[in-house]
């Protein structure tokens, strides 16, 4: 009898827990990757270390899909490799095209992976480009997720030069750090920059998901920092 009903209990315990962990933000979100540059266009270089921002930007693209994937989004990445897209215009038809063949409707979002240069081999920082007004709660997630990878805010651009200026997607383009600065360059080569701009990129996006859900479809996003374009 003892044996009966520690069985019964074990299983009413194991039942919520499972219900629990098979809930996320991102279930039945289809969530399109864009890795910036490619091909012959390689972005800002790091003149130090040679390394190019189209791998950089490859690289956090294909580690992000895996974790959303393993999250429970679908997910689909504008480009796999080095390949050459010309235009911002291409870019968002490729992600229409392959969100709608994975599951015959748009993407709720398009993030644009970018990493910044500068001359100055020194110089850091965080930016978001966003687009239009819809996109705000996105950009001011993942700006406040992001934001602390270098603890210096660069805040916001918009005013057509985000990646959706076509197709009205709820779009943001992330500029995470600058390349070009060396200490970034030598962490993306021998340390955990991909993994650790990977997790705060994943985390923008649950708070967009979950903001989401919680106002019923509006779209919410973070707080903020008084420099973005919520205030």
């Amino acid at each position: 009898m003892k044996k009966i009903f520690t069985a019964v209990l074990l299983s009413a315990i194991a039942i919520p827990l499972f219900a629990v962990q098979a809930i996320t933000p991102f279930d039945g979100t289809i969530i399109a990757i864009d890795a910036g540059h490619g091909g012959t266009e390689t972005g800002a270089v790091n003149a130090t270390y040679g390394v190019a921002e189209k791998d950089v930007n490859l690289a956090v693209a294909l580690a992000l899909k895996a974790k959303l994937e393993s999250a429970g989004a679908q997910v689909v990445l504008t480009r796999e490799g080095d390949e050459t897209i010309l235009s911002r215009r291409e870019r968002v038809g490729i992600a229409i095209d392959k969100c709608k063949a994975l599951a015959n409707r748009k993407c709720d979002v398009l993030l644009s992976v970018h990493h910044n240069g500068s001359s100055d081999t020194a110089h850091d920082g965080t930016l978001v480009i966003y687009n239009e007004k819809q996109d705000i709660p996105l950009a001011t997630a993942l700006h406040d997720a992001l934001v602390p990878l270098t603890g210096q805010d660069e805040g916001y651009l918009s005013g057509g030069y985000g990646i959706t200026v076509y197709n009205h997607l709820i779009s943001a383009l992330t500029e995470a750090y600058y390349i070009t600065n060396d200490t970034e360059a030598e962490a993306f080569l021998n340390g955990n920059r991909v993994q650790e701009e990977v997790d705060a990129q994943f985390a923008g996006l649950a708070d967009y998901f979950t903001n989401k859900s919680s106002d019923g479809g509006k779209g919410g996003g973070g707080k903020g920092n008084g420099k973005g374009p919520n205030k």
